[in-house]
């Protein structure tokens, strides 16, 4: 049940800010990646919760 379905845009500005590495590029490119990494995250819980 539950999982990952969307990224805080504001905390990863505000971690990238944090870390020195907030940029323009960042906020045009975090958009077209979000989908990727929800994906990713929904591989990874599907292969932990066969153990």
């Amino acid at each position: 049940m539950g999982g990952v379905y969307a990224i805080d845009f504001g905390a990863v500005l505000a971690l990238a800010q944090a870390m020195d590495a907030s940029s323009p590029l960042l906020a045009d490119i975090l958009p077209e990646i979000e989908p990727i990494i929800v994906a990713a995250y929904g591989r990874d819980a599907s292969r932990t919760n066969r153990n």
